[in-house]
């Protein structure tokens, strides 16, 4: 676009920005995907588990700093064109009716969400045709109530 004009602007491919920039792909909207990263290079690294995980090959050469205690960490990000995504391991769980309950621990009480299992599970729904989930109804005995069978069969 010559002009530069932007109806919309999505900051970061991953997860949350991409599945907006698909939401909004026959929407009229102007919108400019912007992203940190490069491409993940292609590699054979890209499929083992150890240089991903344990040597943390992908995730950038930084340190963050806890504002509790000045401790340093690095963290868990991944600066690439689809971001965490990349390297997630394509498993997309829903979450259990109880999962948005109030939960108690060592520290205290985490509040319920403001919103229940059955008024996110039509989402959930499409979420799971956009990112092609594959799965078998009752295959895992704890999942929770569903208003439709998977979009794809299980993958063998």
């Amino acid at each position: 676009m010559a002009d530069n004009q932007f109806d919309i602007i999505i900051v970061g491919s991953g997860a949350g920005g991409g599945t907006l920039a698909f939401a909004l792909r026959n929407s009229g909207a102007r919108v400019l995907l912007i992203e940190r990263g490069d491409f993940l290079p292609q590699e054979p690294q890209n499929w083992q588990p150890h240089a991903i995980f344990d040597e943390a090959r992908y995730k950038p050469n930084e340190l963050w700093r806890d504002a509790r205690n000045g401790d340093t960490f690095k963290p868990g990000v991944h600066y690439y064109v689809g971001g965490n995504t990349k390297v997630y391991g394509a498993a997309l769980p829903r979450f259990r009716r109880e999962d948005f309950g109030a939960l108690e621990h060592e520290g205290g009480t985490s509040p319920a969400w403001p919103i229940s299992y059955d008024q996110l599970e039509p989402y959930y729904g499409l979420a799971e045709r956009i990112y092609r989930v594959h799965g078998q109804v009752g295959d895992d005995p704890t999942e929770p109530a569903r208003s439709g069978p998977f979009p794809y069969p299980p993958v063998p």
